[in-house]
């Protein structure tokens, strides 16, 4: 049986596209119960727009176990149902262009109004407060304002786009965790993320160079992001490419007497290696240089397409992707402990009917404001 321990906690959920759907789903695979609040026309942009920019299946993958209550909050009687919600939950989650809801009438303080003990959680690009408080954003600018993307370049070449949304996902995490802490205070409070928080936080580890030592961080330069040949990618005969991280002695000794190299052990540190190890991996194809070191203790690991990780063994191991048939279908929580047979992607307005009954509004109401376009529930 997986272990779920928010199950009981209630988070009503205003956001959209992907950093806040990711941070409730994480949430809700730990047990919490997520109503997420659409409005009843468009509901959330993932559901309909994202597709045309190639990005097909966002709202699947980050909205599963998940109700949705179809509700025009900006609407009088709306708002009054949402603070009625509010009332109920112990966790509000928005992630609006600072000030919005507060225009709205369903900001922190309004919502402390009918709850007290509310943790409410804004999550907005650059935060509340700051001189980038109402700046428009998205996670490539975060990247470069939080000097992340810096660092992702080639030494001397300009930076490069990470292949994923990092400020999206580290800012939403860094939410997720302090929206944990706060429930585990058991007090009220409100809470201010930003997706440049995540950055700025992941980024840390290279302070030290910088404050301590003198020492630049620079794209290319660092021994982890390009400066040593022993921790690199480099391409193999059949256009493929591996990932080399032998980074401690016993682990480079190993690379190179099964790669038939003994002579550059003592060169580990050498700046001139890499031309060396570019020709060397050029020689064999990737499945050979994989097969060569399959039982050895060398960190060297294949650059995996999408595809071929949904494929690898450990990653099956370990229960990331749902197979039916045999066949990948979608991702499974990344909480082993706490996985279980997840309800999919909830339709624009699923749960609207029960969730405004369990808050007595009674079915006639219901009828009226439907067709007032106030709430949308699946005729």
């Amino acid at each position: 049986m997986s272990y779920q321990p928010l199950n009981g906690v209630r988070i009503v959920d205003l956001s959209r596209l992907l950093p806040g759907p990711y941070l409730t789903q994480l949430l809700a695979d730990l047990g919490a119960e997520v109503i997420k609040v659409e409005t009843p026309h468009s509901g959330d942009y993932a559901r309909t727009l994202l597709p045309e920019l190639g990005l097909h299946g966002l709202f699947e993958s980050v909205n599963r176990n998940k109700q949705s209550l179809g509700l025009d909050y900006r609407n009088p009687r709306g708002r009054e149902i949402f603070l009625e919600l509010c009332k109920t939950a112990d966790v509000v989650l928005e992630a609006f262009r600072p000030g919005a809801v507060q225009r709205w009438g369903i900001g922190y303080e309004d919502v402390r109004a009918v709850n007290e003990n509310i943790i409410y959680c804004s999550l907005s690009g650059y935060g509340q407060s700051g001189p980038y408080r109402d700046r428009a954003g998205h996670d490539l600018n975060y990247t470069a304002v939080g000097g992340a993307l810096s660092l992702n370049a080639p030494c001397d070449g300009a930076p490069t786009l990470y292949g994923i949304q990092m400020a999206d996902l580290s800012g939403s995490m860094l939410a997720a965790i302090s929206i944990l802490a706060a429930l585990a205070g058991r007090k009220g409070a409100y809470l201010d993320l930003a997706l440049l928080d995540g950055v700025v936080s992941w980024v840390t580890p290279f302070a030290g160079g910088a404050f301590f030592s003198g020492h630049k961080p620079e794209g290319g330069k660092m021994p982890t992001n390009g400066a040593m040949a022993c921790y690199n990618v480099y391409e193999t005969a059949d256009k493929n490419h591996v990932a080399l991280s032998a980074l401690e002695p016993h682990f480079w000794a190993e690379f190179c007497q099964r790669a038939s190299r003994a002579a550059l052990i003592p060169r580990q540190l050498d700046p001139l290696l890499s031309d060396e190890l570019t020709a060397l991996f050029r020689q064999k194809t990737r499945a050979a240089w994989l097969d060569l070191f399959a039982e050895a203790d060398a960190c060297l690991e294949p650059v995996n397409s999408f595809e071929e990780m949904l494929s690898h063994p450990q990653v099956q191991a370990r229960g990331y992707v749902h197979l039916e048939d045999g066949k990948p279908v979608r991702m499974n929580s990344p909480f082993v402990f706490a996985r279980q047979e997840s309800s999919p992607p909830p339709s624009l307005g699923e749960h609207t009917r029960p969730i405004l009954e369990s808050l007595n509004i009674a079915s006639q109401e219901i009828i009226e404001l439907s067709k007032q376009g106030i709430i949308k529930f699946p005729n």
